[in-house]
Formats: structure tokens, sequence, C-alpha cells
């Protein structure tokens, strides 16, 4: 039931922050119109999101990072053209404003973005980051089963009992 997503082009100065079981699972770059010359793009991960904003013409670059678990209240505002995704930062943090997204792809992000906030809420100390969800069924139980045990959803012991019943 995992949603194989395409490999994402990430900047150097991205790849070189992201933690050893993160992936990137999604991306989506600004309207032209709110910067004509460098817009800021928005990469999707399975534990945060993370605002990259290039300026002075790509010579100088800002990076935020903001953490599924410090996420409170999610809110998307849907207009003709464009779409805006507004976040509730716990512990009193500014809110994360995504302004002048392509409508299409910013349902697609909106979705792994609340499924990322859902995922921490009702698991506040996880041994993984979530795994965006698909609404598809593999056809092997067996590799379900090992992906369950690789998330540490279920310990060794269950694994070669269930893998046992299984084969």
């Amino acid at each position: 039931m995992v949603k194989m997503y395409k490999p994402v082009k990430v900047p150097k100065a991205i790849a070189k922050m992201l933690y050893a079981d993160e992936t990137v699972v999604a991306k989506i770059r600004q309207s032209r119109l709110k910067r004509l010359f460098t817009p800021d793009s928005i990469f999707v991960t399975n534990h945060r999101v993370i605002l990259y904003a290039p300026q002075a013409m790509g010579l100088r670059k800002t990076i935020e990072d903001y953490r599924y678990e410090d996420m409170a209240n999610f809110k998307a505002e849907r207009g003709i053209l464009f779409s805006t995704i507004i976040i509730t930062q716990r512990f009193m943090g500014n809110d994360l404003v995504l302004t002048a997204l392509p409508k299409g792809k910013a349902d697609n992000i909106a979705r792994i973005i609340h499924e990322g906030i859902r995922f921490y809420s009702n698991n506040p100390n996880p041994q993984t980051g979530y795994t965006p969800q698909a609404g598809q069924a593999t056809d092997d139980p067996l590799k379900v089963l090992q992906l369950r045990y690789a998330r540490g959803e279920i310990n060794q012991q269950q694994y070669e009992e269930m893998r046992k019943t299984l084969e």
C-alpha cells in the first residue's frame, strides 16, 4: 500500500541537509507571478516541509524547514489559478504560508502535508518518518510484511511468526 513516488531533483543545499532515512516525495515551485526570476520551491519529505528561497538571482539562498511534529493546523485556500497553504505551528511559531502555488499541484502537496501532520499527531515518537499512502494494495503480502518490519511497526519475533504463516 505504499505509493512509489518519482525521484525528485533536489538542489545540493537541500540534499546535504536530508536525514539518512528521509526522502523527498514531492516538489512544487511557486508561480513566477510571485517572483519572476527566482521563485521559491517547496520540498515535501517524509519528515518535514522545506522552503527553498533563492535570492539575488540565485546567488543567495534561504532555507527553512518545518517538521510535521511541530505543525498543528492546516488550511488550504483555493483560487481560480493558484492556491495557498497555511500551516499553523505549535509552540507559538510563525505560520508557514505557501502562496502562489499552481492549483493542480497544490492539491497533491496539500494531501501529503496533511497526511504527515496526521501521522505525527497520532505517533508522537515514531521510529521512522511516515510513508505517504496510496489507495492501491500490493499483490505480495510478504512484501507488505517486510515493509512493516522495516518501518518498525512489528518486531523481529512477530515478523518471523507472520512470515512462517504466509509461507
